[in-house]
């Protein structure tokens, strides 16, 4: 699929995969759900005059279901617990993909941490040889080069208001809060340039705060940052 080649990341990969797992189920319940509630609508609309209830045990009233309709909430019954055990069963599978796009991995040979400093409203990333580039869409002599195929760990704090860290193309994103380290992480397979985004409002330069990185081989990667 054209979107599966478009995402390149192993956070991408399994979130995909939950999503796509989530869109085969809710398709065909929702459609169910429409046309129960169109037939039920459809059958049940009201005809002509209907005659004044009298007022006696089979009377509608609250919590009492008329004995000519008891034996007609089985189906009802049997749908909600399937859906009950459904939905269950598809949070127990979300649980362990939240927790792996969220808990970093052990640090390795073949990672590359970066501390990325949100302030109103640039973007500022630190690597570990002490080399820092601020950047955004107002600011346009700036180069934030990554490599691929290389675990990318986003350490992720603010400066001042609460933003948000977000690469949309690569399904990273967490939240930057003052004083706080947040962690995010990917590993992407494919060259080309990806756009951060902020996506917390965090006041009138909004719109003007993300900034693009780019990631190539880590050849042209050890070139380029030793020279930085």
């Amino acid at each position: 699929m054209f979107l599966e080649l478009a995402i390149n990341s192993v956070t991408s990969a399994t979130w995909l995969s939950l999503f796509n797992l989530y869109l085969v189920v809710g398709i065909p319940i929702s459609a169910f759900v429409i046309g129960w509630i169109i037939y039920v609508v459809v059958k049940n609309r009201e005809k002509g005059t209907t005659p004044a209830r009298e007022d006696n045990e089979e009377s509608i009233r609250p919590g009492f279901v008329p004995s000519s309709a008891r034996g007609k909430t089985k189906p009802f019954k049997f749908f909600i617990l399937f859906m009950a055990v459904l939905f269950l069963g598809l949070t127990a599978i979300a649980l362990p993909a939240a927790s792996y796009t969220r808990t970093a991995p052990t640090v390795h040979s073949n990672t590359l941490t970066i501390d990325v400093y949100a302030a109103q409203w640039v973007w500022t990333f630190h690597y570990p040889n002490g080399y820092n580039v601020t950047g955004s869409a107002l600011i346009r002599n700036y180069t934030i080069v990554l490599p691929v195929n290389t675990t990318l760990i986003f350490r992720v704090t603010s400066l001042d208001v609460m933003h948000e860290f977000s690469i949309p193309s690569l399904k990273v994103r967490i939240d930057a809060f003052p004083d706080v380290w947040n962690v995010a992480w990917t590993n992407v397979s494919m060259p080309g340039t990806y756009t951060v985004f902020c996506t917390e409002l965090c006041g009138p330069g909004h719109a003007d705060m993300w900034v693009n990185i780019h990631l190539v081989s880590q050849s042209e990667f050890a070139s380029w940052y030793a020279g930085q």
